[in-house]
């Protein structure tokens, strides 16, 4: 790992970030930290983590239905006041990578463009869920700025006392990369990411199951121990 490749590297995911950033929201009460993926359209459209389709179905199942809106744009209106669910202030929603890594997301935009080859290279990584190391330079570096990235944003938690649960193999590689515990954290391991309706899939319904119900004896309560 050069560390100038580094900084070139970390300086074209901050020229990125300029126009496609997708804050991390940590409310202060939070005693659960889901680590997702990274942002795609809807998420860039209102501002939040999981503000589509995967974060509906966190909505299904976190908080039983009781709103028909995903979990993103329920955590920002929160933080606006603008409605009151007390199990809200529980959820801390953060991206593994808090730009999108999918082309897709960049149509329309001169990024797409721009960064054509290193956009590339994100969606490899994106799928490359077994690969803690790559023997390529570029993907290894970019892979280490993602998880650097994450090591960042981890570390300014070890003081709260967190229930820590990274959904899918994405969140569950990129969390082991970046490597910071804390004795106040309680991992939560083997929960899918939620698209694709994985919540509610046999395979994993015991462990969905697990989550809902410790996040609903939580929310209950005035710490997660």
């Amino acid at each position: 790992m050069i560390e100038p490749l580094i900084n070139h590297y970390r300086a074209i995911f901050n020229d990125i970030a300029k126009s496609h950033l997708v804050p991390d929201i940590i409310p202060e009460k939070a005693t659960f930290l889901f680590i997702l993926e990274s942002p795609h359209v809807q998420e860039l459209k209102f501002g939040a983590p999981v503000s589509g389709a995967s974060g509906l179905s966190m909505t299904q199942h976190l908080l039983a239905n009781r709103w028909n809106l995903p979990m993103g744009q329920l955590a920002i209106a929160a933080q606006k006041n603008e409605l009151t669910d007390p199990s809200l202030d529980h959820v801390a929603l953060m991206n593994a990578c808090q730009i999108p890594l999918q082309k897709s997301a960049y149509v329309g935009s001169d990024v797409l463009e721009k960064y054509t080859q290193e956009l590339s290279l994100l969606e490899e990584i994106r799928v490359a869920n077994q690969r803690l190391t790559f023997s390529d330079e570029s993907r290894d570096t970019i892979q280490q700025v993602i998880a650097l990235s994450l090591r960042k944003k981890l570390k300014k938690l070890t003081e709260r006392t967190l229930y820590v649960v990274p959904c899918g193999r994405f969140a569950q590689k990129f969390s082991q990369l970046a490597n910071v515990t804390s004795p106040n954290w309680e991992w939560i391991d083997g929960i899918p990411h939620p698209s694709y309706n994985n919540w509610s899939k046999p395979s994993y319904r015991p462990m969905v199951e697990k989550l809902c119900a410790l996040f609903s004896s939580t929310t209950t309560q005035d710490s997660p121990h």
